[in-house]
């Protein structure tokens, strides 16, 4: 039997009246810890992960978080088409035309609701009562008419984690007629290294034209999830780096999670909070095909208790080395 949805304010454990950043928190502690990079020999980690994110992605959207509240995971599945239900009956149009749906790399269906085509098929009436047919049926040629426009344009938002705009991967796009008289996948490709806002066109893959002039296109708008420990700056990829102490005065190798999985990185003696160090072409593509870097950030980290002998040991080491460490700093006042 398939296991019962878990409720998604359980799944990231706080109450139904959380706040934004409540949920933001609460989904950063647990993605870190059940990070399937970070848990490989744990095998319930990468299921855990996922739901985690499952419900990050609902609470998180304010209006996906008032359908769940309100109806359920049912709701959350309807709510895009529910809405685009409700733009259609305030503007007082009947629906239809195609309904379109998406099927992520989850293997998730979400409706996207029906996409409105009776201001087409008005258009085409208003059409033939000028008289600007082909000269096949309905009156005579008009030469001074203009060329028959494609159908309009469809625009579908996606939203993608950074690994997999990063890599690139591919979206399964499923719509039928609303009378289910025939239905149709599109494969899209997205390519490796789209940003937050970027486009991805595909021609012929919009509304029917009323004249039989083409289909319009289908355009992506693709956004980016936040992830719980990678932040991106252009083509490279930035991560906090926390070191102990004694890493950071010795040098250590230590093992990193990176957009490819873990490495291990050597931490030079010496090396101060702040400094990056670099991970060659382990970010993100770009339109050339060059990858760019992974940045670590160290972080040094003191220890949470020292002894009055310890503290007595620390300061004869900074009196052996005298000196203004801000000395340099441009905003040295």
């Amino acid at each position: 039997m398939a296991e019962a949805q878990r409720d998604y304010y359980e799944v990231l454990g706080v109450g139904r009246t959380a706040s934004a950043e409540q949920i933001k928190t609460a989904y950063r502690r647990l993605a870190r810890q059940y990070h399937p990079d970070l848990n490989r020999n744990d095998p319930s980690a990468e299921v855990r992960f996922k739901q985690v994110q499952e419900a990050y992605d609902v609470l998180s959207d304010t209006r996906k978080r008032q359908a769940y509240d309100q109806f359920g995971q049912a709701g959350v599945s309807s709510a895009a088409a529910t809405e685009a239900a409700a733009a259609a009956a305030a503007s007082g149009r009947r629906t239809g035309g195609f309904r379109y749906s998406t099927r992520t790399p989850g293997g998730a269906t979400v409706d996207f609701g029906e996409v409105d085509l009776n201001d087409l098929f008005e258009s085409f009436a208003d059409f033939s009562r000028r008289g600007r047919a082909t000269g096949r049926r309905g009156g005579p040629v008009d030469s001074t008419a203009r060329p028959s426009a494609a159908g309009a344009d469809i625009v579908h938002q996606a939203t993608l984690s950074l690994e997999q705009a990063a890599r690139g991967t591919t979206l399964d796009l499923r719509f039928d007629t609303v009378q289910r008289a025939f239905s149709e996948t599109i494969r899209v490709k997205i390519p490796p290294g789209v940003s937050e806002g970027s486009k991805v066109r595909v021609r012929g893959r919009g509304q029917p034209s009323p004249t039989g002039a083409g289909r319009g296109d289908l355009i992506i708008v693709i956004h980016i999830s936040e992830h719980p420990y990678f932040t991106r700056d252009g083509q490279d990829i930035i991560l906090d780096l926390p070191i102990s102490l004694r890493e950071a005065v010795a040098g250590a190798t230590v093992r990193v999670p990176t957009l490819d999985g873990p490495v291990q990185l050597r931490i030079p003696p010496g090396v101060t909070s702040g400094k990056k160090l670099r991970i060659r072409e382990h970010g993100v593509a770009g339109p050339d095909g060059r990858r760019g870097d992974q940045l670590c950030r160290i972080l040094i980290q003191l220890p949470a208790a020292l002894t009055e002998e310890e503290r007595k040991a620390l300061q004869a080491v900074d009196a052996a080395h005298p000196g203004d460490p801000r000395a340099a700093a441009p905003w040295r006042v």
